[in-house]
């Protein structure tokens, strides 16, 4: 028999028990209640960033001041508070701390340790800031490009000359407003979005911004593509030699091949696969011959590693808007599959994934690969300006206004990779500026002390102690490099 399951009451306490219970309740509460400490509003040396300190020196050390002061010209009336120079300089602190958003802006009012630092008595409103991009015009882009030329220039000047390769590329940005100039174009993520396209250019390897421009989304790639690589090239500083140029398939642009090869440069662009590259695919898969497995005769671990998976063949070619012929190597990927039919026979099933590379430069396939391939990096920092500037927040109505924003964005990233190279550790000179930020810039302390006595507190952190105590030693060597000598003078 299964036996029975009876459901008893709970049991009841008695008044003493309960009231043992409350009381208990009540001095539990009661001890929190101490624990919890009053708050005052009267630390006047707080900062949320207690090694801006190093920022805010280097861009002094730079003559970062004066270089805007220099460039950025607005009239204003003889009673304005901010003059505009300071107003790009605190728009470029925002973006170096992340206060991307206007409302977010308003957390340096109330940071006295910050006004400390920089020597300022009061910080603007975030309405200050929109108002004041409100009376920018055209005049006032090609200023702030020209203030981020010269920015490069004064780089360029502490290093020697040095052969670089550009790096093209686009990337949707996703509307969520009435901003002019939005327009619905290809959009991975939100599908029917009204979009911008913002085109940039970058020095591969070191990571210098050398040209952004914002463009409706449904813009193709090669629209105006010359103009904008001359512009590129105009914002060169002379220390800085062109080597060549790479891109991805929309951008392969035949009459960017011509001017580079007008100018000497080499170039490496992706094809797309129209007709004339399908055929010659077609070609090549009838003539065996011609394919070179990579692996064997490159003798690479990386490939080989995949049994001869990645083979190439070396075809000129000539596409119907081409004067002349050129280079295109042509990669082969194997892709094997297993199939098993009704009766347990296995077979193997192999496919292949094609891409077509045209280039001028004088590497053998997989050199040329692997060089290519270094331009994916370029999404990398696409996705720092995205997320670590929000130069996808264009929250402006005016188009124009938002490439303004853009461009103090680009600015500021500017700023820190000069400064990420210059004063940070090694291990840490590759790191995105999210990474700076949370481990060594936005770390809260106090600033104390005054005169040549004031300092900056912070809360014990031995590995935070070392990388400042790296970056303090590196700007004293580089103040020494900006220092003047008597023979020079």
């Amino acid at each position: 028999m299964v036996p029975q399951t009876t459901n008893h009451a709970p049991e009841r306490k008695t008044r003493r028990e309960r009231r043992i219970e409350i009381l208990e309740e009540r001095r539990r509460i009661k001890n929190i209640l101490k624990k919890l400490r009053p708050v005052t509003f009267d630390n006047d040396t707080v900062t949320e960033a207690g090694n801006f300190q190093f920022l805010a020196r280097f861009k002094e050390l730079i003559g970062l001041d004066a270089l805007i002061e220099s460039h950025f010209h607005l009239e204003q009336k003889a009673n304005c508070v901010y003059p505009a120079g300071k107003l790009v300089d605190q728009l470029l602190d925002c973006a170096l701390l992340g206060h991307t958003r206007f409302q977010h802006m308003n957390a340096l009012q109330s940071d006295p340790g910050y006004q400390i630092v920089t020597g300022i008595d009061r910080f603007p409103d975030e309405s200050t800031f929109r108002g004041f991009l409100n009376k920018l015009s055209w005049s006032h882009l090609i200023q702030l490009v020209a203030l981020n030329r010269d920015l490069l220039a004064n780089k360029a000047q502490t290093g020697e000359k040095r052969l670089v390769w550009i790096d093209i590329d686009d990337t949707v940005i996703t509307l969520f407003g009435e901003q002019e100039g939005a327009t619905n174009g290809y959009n991975p993520r939100y599908h029917g979005r009204p979009s911008y396209k913002i085109r940039v250019a970058f020095i591969a390897g070191s990571g210098e911004l050398l040209h952004l421009q914002l463009n409706p989304g449904n813009t193709n790639g090669m629209k105006d593509l010359l103009s904008f690589v001359k512009e590129v090239e105009a914002m060169l500083p002379p220390e800085w030699i062109v080597e060549g140029i790479r891109a991805d398939c929309g951008f392969a642009d035949a009459a960017v091949m011509e001017y580079a090869e007008q100018r000497g440069w080499q170039y490496i662009f992706k094809l797309p696969k129209i007709a004339t590259v399908k055929k010659a695919i077609a070609y090549l898969q009838q003539h065996p011959a011609f394919w070179e497995t990579l692996a064997e005769k490159q003798e690479d671990i990386t490939f080989a590693t995949e049994d001869h998976r990645w083979a190439a063949a070396d075809i000129p070619i000539l596409l119907t808007n081409w004067e002349q012929a050129r280079r295109c190597v042509i990669y082969r990927e194997a892709h094997e599959t297993e199939r098993t039919t009704d009766d347990q026979l296995t077979l193997t099933l192999t496919t292949y994934s094609f891409q077509a590379i045209v280039t001028n430069v004088d590497l053998k396939p997989l050199p040329l690969l692997r060089s290519y391939n270094k331009r994916a990096n370029i999404e990398n920092r696409i996705d720092e300006l995205k997320e670590g500037y929000a130069v996808e927040q264009n929250s402006q109505h005016s188009m124009l206004r938002n490439l303004l924003f853009s461009w103090i964005k680009a600015i500021a990233y500017n700023l820190m990779v000069w400064f990420k190279q210059t004063l940070m550790p090694e291990s840490m000179q590759q790191c995105e500026v999210q990474t700076i930020r949370r481990a060594v810039i936005r770390v809260p302390g106090n600033v104390v002390g005054s005169g040549r006595y004031q300092h900056v507190r912070l809360a014990p952190n031995p590995g935070l102690a070392v990388i400042v105590r790296t970056m303090h030693q590196k700007f004293i060597a580089l103040a020494e490099r900006f220092r003047p000598s008597i023979q020079t003078a």
